[in-house]
């Protein structure tokens, strides 16, 4: 039996549109969020809801890439590949990137069915840590930026 992937993957369900313990989920956070708002910056050089949703998009597809023999695929921290800039938007943009973070989070659960727990142990090629931080890692990942989302609709 795969127990600890089936909870893995369970958490990745309940954060993107479940019930979670530390509040509203992805979807929840992003339900009201008009394509004006998302490109709404607090600051100067700062990210906006668009580029943070770009950008867990962006992850999701990393973690894709590892968990499918991508061993080579890689983002550079601070690229464009890590960090999309949006200043404006039209609807139909934000729903695409609305509808890539939502393919991406079906994706990633559909590869889950074919990684056991035994694999959670082995080193991600090109890193120092498993696919167990590394799932874990994208779940905390989204959660931290779920939080600034949240915090960025209230301004």
């Amino acid at each position: 039996m795969n127990y600890e992937t089936n909870r893995i993957k369970d958490l990745i369900r309940r954060h993107y549109d479940g019930e979670t313990w530390h509040g509203p989920s992805l979807i929840e956070t992003l339900s009201d969020v008009s394509h004006e708002q998302a490109v709404k910056r607090l600051l100067p050089n700062t990210h906006n809801i668009a580029e943070i949703v770009a950008h867990l998009t962006n992850w999701r597809v990393f973690v894709l890439e590892k968990l499918t023999g991508g061993d080579t695929y890689d983002i550079v921290l601070d690229s464009e590949a890590d960090w999309l800039r949006f200043d404006s938007l039209t609807l139909e943009q934000w729903h695409d990137l609305l509808v890539s973070l939502a393919d991406t989070h079906a994706e990633l659960l559909d590869v889950m069915e074919a990684v056991n727990d035994r694999r959670l142990n082995d080193i991600v090629p090109g890193r120092k840590y498993s696919y167990y931080i590394l799932l874990h890692g994208g779940i905390q990942h989204e959660i931290y930026h779920s939080g600034q989302i949240s915090l960025l609709k209230k301004v």
